[in-house]
């Protein structure tokens, strides 16, 4: 059934994708995003990210004449390399149905957490299970096991562009580029209202974040295959001095289930201005085996 919706969708869009304007590739990427909300809630796969961090938490050296708005931080000297193997899915959550990530870590840095067949029974489990408390402890998996800047929700950053959440954005044709070998339009946006965003875990509490970016749309069929998304934050409440910057690309590929990731690259950068920046983490998320698991829970 899904394939017929993908052969019916894409063709529609090949008779204007060549003099595509804004209007165009609003429609095409809202019809993606809904497609994908589709049939996205329940899809597993294998998720493998290789990270580089710096160890802990940034230190307040000391404060300047007792206000908080000059202190100063120090980051940790010394990076760690990690390998983590996954079981990972997409899972609504919470009373709003909100589709987040979820995950049960298989293997890090060779060593076995737990085996691939418990991975996939806990994950099932969690995506069946009524109770959202166990759905929360595995969407924050790898927050849990002192993995460096634990970022989740990449996956799902097309549902950022539905139809009903176009009005939070500013969006403008960036002109023409080429990903690999394919020609695709750019799309730029920026963020000017609504809750939604990229969801961080940091020392145990949950926050969202406004975006800018691009979005790459094939020029054969609009489909949007390319996502970029960079954010700021404050790293302390009150003080402007440091921030935290976030850069994202998220690449999508078709698949019988409709559009899935293939790759996020993610990096997080401590800011003490526009030339002074320090990393703090880079991540490198592949995706493979996507599919729906339809057995049942032994």
């Amino acid at each position: 059934m899904l394939r017929r919706v993908l052969i019916v969708f894409f063709p529609a869009l090949l008779l204007r994708a060549q003099s595509a304007d804004l209007d165009d590739c609003l429609e095409a990427l809202a019809r993606t995003a809904a497609t994908f909300a589709a049939t996205a809630p329940g899809l597993t796969a294998e998720e493998t990210l290789d990270q580089r961090g710096r160890r802990g938490f940034v230190e307040v050296l000391k404060k300047k004449n007792d206000k908080i708005k000059n202190l100063d931080v120090k980051l940790p000297e010394e990076f760690h390399s990690h390998h983590v193997v996954s079981s990972y899915a997409l899972a609504e959550i919470g009373e709003g149905r909100v589709l987040h990530e979820i995950r049960t870590i298989v293997t890090m840095d060779g060593e076995s957490i737990t085996t691939a067949a418990e991975a996939h029974h806990a994950l099932t489990i969690g995506l069946r299970s009524a109770d959202d408390r166990t759905k929360r402890e595995l969407l924050e998996n790898l927050e849990r096991n002192q993995l460096e800047g634990a970022v989740t929700d990449f996956g799902q950053l097309i549902l950022l562009f539905t139809k009903r959440l176009q009005k939070d954005y500013v969006f403008s044709l960036a002109g023409g580029q080429h990903l690999g070998d394919e020609p695709v339009f750019v799309l730029g946006y920026r963020q000017i209202s609504g809750a939604q965003g990229l969801t961080v875990f940091r020392e145990r509490t949950e926050e969202t974040s406004t975006a800018t970016g691009q979005i790459w749309l094939r020029q054969k069929d609009l489909l949007p295959i390319r996502i970029t998304m960079n954010t700021t934050e404050r790293i302390l409440p009150l003080s402007k001095k440091f921030t935290i910057r976030t850069e994202a690309t998220v690449d999508y590929m078709p698949s019988p289930f409709g559009l899935v990731p293939e790759s996020v690259t993610h990096k997080q950068f401590l800011s003490a201005g526009p030339a002074n920046d320090s990393l703090m983490v880079e991540n490198d998320f592949h995706y493979a085996d996507f599919h729906h698991d339809n057995a049942e829970i032994p």
